[in-house]
């Protein structure tokens, strides 16, 4: 990923984080963690990003996955 992308990323994960109420509202089956990963992803594409192989590898997914389970309570 380009330093423009992981910008965006490290934005949209922010992002992701203050919406996380509504986005796991309508996660159905995914689980929370998926949800809020697939958001993320989403939303990076919608910007024009173009998260490629190593959008898994991104510190700023790791840490918003981190601070969900912190709040349920799973560190």
């Amino acid at each position: 990923m380009s330093t423009t992308d992981l910008e965006k990323l490290k934005q949209i994960c922010g992002d992701v984080w203050r919406d996380r109420a509504d986005i796991l509202t309508d996660c159905g089956a995914a689980g929370g963690e998926n949800a809020l990963v697939r958001a993320a992803y989403w939303r990076l594409c919608k910007a024009g990003g173009e998260p490629g192989q190593r959008f898994d590898d991104a510190p700023f997914l790791k840490e918003l996955v981190r601070q969900y389970r912190a709040e349920l309570g799973q560190s």
